[in-house]
């Protein structure tokens, strides 16, 4: 009896645990081919400098269990972040992402926020030719909505696919008239676009309706592809595994086959393209890490206004 017992309780606890944090999902579904000769065309039809140097800001931060967001990643926790990269430019910068407030911070749940660095990234949205995003989520455009009230004029910066466009209007009634329906910039058919020289996109549907992956070559030909939330940690694409189905589908609204999808694509645009860089969306034990990771700069810290909120420490 006690024998009986024991297995049934284990069956109860592992097959939710399973199910929720295990299982890989959809494995049988094809990979969905990443067109890098189409993103370097692109890129290249813009005239004028291509960006010289790249550097981060992780404006929040905190430590996750791995199998969150990699099925099966296991218990031990990751470091991740809220991650905002500058494309140092002559004659304008690019912007990927924005950042959040504090209390959009806290809502995600993230344990820690540093305000320095968003005083930075807020100078950086200021100062840039253009503003990209690589999802529509709040902690990737949240720092641009906060600032449209004080500065409209950065809704002309915005590159942004049309599921990002409609997001960013319907969190700042502010740009409803101001920004456009569509991106000012051609989509092609395929989910492919220019946004500055060296710089290229292309929509890729899955963890969000407007996730997209932004192609860059630096005037020096490194090449980068940041894959933003459809890869946010690098063992998604090293074991080709999306986020667990509790925090992709239970937490989110997530399409996992899609994003598997697109994670088996970049696993064989990897070994096809072994000069580019995969830059992952939230990994920031892999960034800072001095072998492994892409050595990026550290963005430096600001000073916080004095009527900044404050922040979870």
């Amino acid at each position: 009896m006690f024998n009986r017992i024991a297995l049934l309780l284990i069956l109860i606890i592992a097959v939710p645990y399973y199910w929720l944090l295990m299982d890989p999902g959809p494995t049988s579904v094809p990979p969905r081919n990443i067109d890098i000769a189409r993103l370097r065309s692109l890129s290249d039809s813009q005239s004028g400098p291509r960006p010289v140097a790249i550097e981060y800001a992780a404006v929040a931060t905190d430590s996750r269990p791995g199998t969150l967001l990699v099925a099966g990643g296991g218990l031990r926790y990751d470091e991740t972040a809220v991650l905002v990269w500058r494309l140092i430019t002559p004659g304008g910068d690019t912007v990927i992402n924005s950042g959040l407030t504090s209390e959009q911070a806290m809502a995600s749940g993230f344990a820690r926020y540093h305000p320095e660095l968003q005083a930075t990234v807020d100078s950086w949205l200021t100062a840039a030719r253009k503003i990209a995003f690589t999802s529509e989520e709040i902690d990737h455009v949240g720092g641009l909505v906060a600032h449209l009230s004080e500065n409209l004029d950065l809704v002309g910066k915005v590159s942004g696919n049309r599921d990002q466009l409609k997001a960013i209007r319907s969190l700042s009634p502010l740009t409803t008239k101001s920004l456009p329906a569509e991106s000012a910039i051609l989509v092609d058919q395929a989910g492919y676009f220019p946004i500055a020289p060296g710089i290229a996109a292309v929509c890729t549907p899955g963890h969000r309706k407007g996730s997209e992956m932004i192609y860059v070559r630096l005037q020096d030909g490194r090449e980068y592809l940041f894959v933003g939330d459809t890869a946010p940690m690098r063992r998604n694409v090293e074991w080709q595994r999306p986020r667990s189905r509790y925090e992709a589908e239970w937490l989110g609204a997530e399409d996992r086959a899609a994003t598997l999808a697109w994670i088996k694509g970049l696993s064989g645009l990897e070994a096809r393209e072994p000069g580019l860089k995969i830059v992952y969306g939230h990994d920031l034990g892999w960034l800072t890490d001095p072998v492994a990771g892409p050595r990026f700069a550290p963005a430096a810290p600001s000073p916080v206004p004095v009527n900044e909120g404050q922040a979870a420490r």
